[in-house]
């Protein structure tokens, strides 16, 4: 059941002080918000905050900001805890935000990715949840935020749909990992039924082991992490395309915008109306190639990824820190760098040139990016943090106790 709850800036704002501390003057306490548990991650855009707050559901909250974009005030929530009654564990653990559409991903790993409109005068969706696609359970969420629609990429598992003799699932290795995506047109604020005219509305690119298990996309990459093997890159295309075997594109595939028709011309070996067929390996534009464009190790295990432009963040694990690494031409690591060394990173965040980890029981770091280099802000002390959402100066941490705001000075 969702519950409306109205609560004030002035007693969101003069609730007691939580036990913290700030390494640095330049970072300045401004809010504790009780999401009534665990918070394991934000979402955010000018005028709204939604947090994944575990088995509480999803909180959505109306932001208030002073003209230079910092958070002064938060003066409503809306709480929706039973999500689905008829599912075990109910739970929501990530947030992927649509700026151009104001439209909110929240995944439950392993169950299902629900759907929220930000707007408060938009229409939900009836069908508020995305279909599951080639039998695989949700474990990461990226977007490609587009005027007109969105690319959602997924990375699933394939564990629920075993054949009789347990050896594959479908075409795919049991508990092996797959990129799959669909696009969505049906985003504006009147739709009600999210995946109506969706197309494709179920692609496949490419199939992994047991290893990956986080995503993050921007400006046509695709960063996979690979466990203590590092990281693996997809590149995207802006053109359907179909290619042999041999990953090589077939010059007599000519696309005719039908992705239906065209993926059958492309891999129908015989067909009367497609005679003789080109027997290829077909990708709808805004999908990925499907080969592995680019991969590299790191010293450690890779627990999360950040993508800005050509440089990838790889958050490690037992005390490894974190990587910068700058991805030049044909996907080649031109440039590396290593920082917050005796730290283990279990998210990142980027805005404003700002950058923060999330640093588990040591809280959350803070730089300052000039392109490759990197100046340290501070440190913020925290119950155990989850994950970090920066957001112009802001600086949103999600952690055992609750949400606690900062700002960058």
């Amino acid at each position: 059941m969702r519950l409306l709850i109205c609560i004030t800036a002035i007693t969101l704002f003069s609730c007691t002080k939580p036990t913290n501390s700030i390494s640095n003057k330049d970072i300045e306490f401004k809010a504790y918000v009780d999401t009534y548990g665990e918070a394991l991650d934000v979402g955010i855009t000018e005028q709204s905050l939604i947090v994944a707050a575990n088995y509480q559901g999803y909180i959505v909250y109306d932001i208030n900001r002073n003209n230079q974009g910092d958070i002064i005030a938060i003066d409503s929530i809306f709480n929706a805890i039973d999500m689905a009654s008829d599912m075990g564990d109910n739970r929501a653990q990530d947030i992927t935000v649509s700026q151009n559409h104001e439209l909110a991903f929240i995944t439950d790993r392993y169950d299902r990715i629900w759907l929220y409109k930000l707007n408060e005068t938009a229409d939900q969706y009836v069908d508020n949840y995305l279909q599951d696609c080639y039998g695989g359970t949700w474990l990461s969420t990226a977007i490609d935020d587009r005027e007109d629609h969105i690319n959602v990429f997924s990375l699933v598992q394939h564990v629920s749909s075993e054949d009789e003799e347990g050896g594959s699932v479908g075409d795919f290795d049991a508990y092996s990992t797959s990129i799959v995506w669909k696009r969505l047109t049906n985003v504006n604020s009147t739709d009600i039924l999210p995946e109506l005219d969706s197309s494709p509305s179920c692609e496949f690119t490419y199939n992994f082991n047991i290893l990956p298990r986080t995503i993050d996309f921007n400006n046509g990459i695709l960063a996979i992490s690979y466990g203590e093997l590092g990281v693996k890159i997809l590149k995207q295309t802006e053109n359907s395309i179909c290619l042999d075997d041999d990953n090589v594109m077939l010059d007599n595939f000519i696309p005719t915008g039908d992705i239906a028709a065209d993926k059958t011309i492309c891999e129908q070996e015989y067909d009367e109306n497609y005679n003789p067929g080109l027997s290829g390996n077909y990708e709808p534009f805004g999908g990925f190639y499907p080969y592995v464009y680019s991969s590299f190790d790191l010293p450690g295990e890779v627990d999360a990824l950040l993508v800005r432009d050509s440089i990838i963040f790889a958050g490690l694990t037992t005390s490894n820190g974190c990587y910068m690494s700058l991805l030049g031409t044909n996907g080649v690591i031109s440039d590396k760098l290593s920082f917050a060394q005796g730290y283990s990173i279990n998210n990142l965040s980027e805005d404003n040139n700002i950058l923060a980890l999330s640093a588990g029981h040591d809280g959350v770091l803070v730089y300052k990016r000039d392109g490759i280099s990197l100046n340290y802000i501070g440190q913020i002390s925290t119950p155990y943090s989850n994950n970090v959402k920066v957001d112009g100066n802001n600086v949103i941490i999600s952690t055992e106790d609750g949400l606690y705001i900062y700002l960058i000075k």
